[in-house]
């Protein structure tokens, strides 16, 4: 992001103050800290971000549906292998589009829940005969990730919980 795009930045109170020597707007002890820009660059338009994120997790549902049914009714693995290649896929979208969305994500709580999700993905092919419990893990994990309470969300193992603009500061 160019200074004179940071620059047009609003807040509250108008303007947000840069800090020159990192490039970045300043925050007053109080406020929250702005969320570092993601990796790759310049973020999608939160419009944009939401529809592509909607759409993403619809897909990753329904291929991974069809791919959870197959492996519960003993499809044999070769007819639902496209289905896996998709779940892969569609669960990699998005992943991506949660980074993309917080630079935070990894270690928040829906994050940390979303890399549980995938080593118990992962543990499966590290132990077939428990296949169908896992199956059930995973279903669990990704719906508790999905619904659970922002402040449970937004928890942080490296910054703890997510303070509110009217809660008073710590001393």
């Amino acid at each position: 992001m160019s200074i004179a795009s940071r620059r047009r930045l609003i807040s509250g109170k108008g303007l947000v103050p840069m800090d020159p020597q990192q490039n970045t707007p300043r925050s007053s002890p109080g406020e929250r800290q702005p969320s570092p820009a993601p990796l790759w660059g310049d973020r999608l338009p939160a419009n944009i971000l939401r529809w592509l994120s909607i759409a993403a997790r619809t897909s990753h549902l329904g291929v991974a549906a069809v791919l959870f049914g197959g492996l519960l009714l003993l499809v044999p693995f070769a007819r639902l292998a496209p289905w896996h290649h998709l779940t892969i896929v569609t669960g990699a979208v998005l992943l991506t589009l949660e980074w993309q969305h917080d630079s935070r994500w990894p270690h928040r709580g829906k994050g940390l829940l979303a890399l549980l999700h995938l080593g118990l993905c992962l543990l499966i092919h590290l132990a077939p005969a428990l296949t169908v419990p896992l199956l059930w893990a995973i279903l669990i994990s990704g719906s508790v990730g999905s619904h659970m309470p922002r402040r449970f969300r937004h928890w942080s193992i490296l910054q703890g919980w997510e303070r509110q603009d009217n809660e008073p500061r710590p001393r």
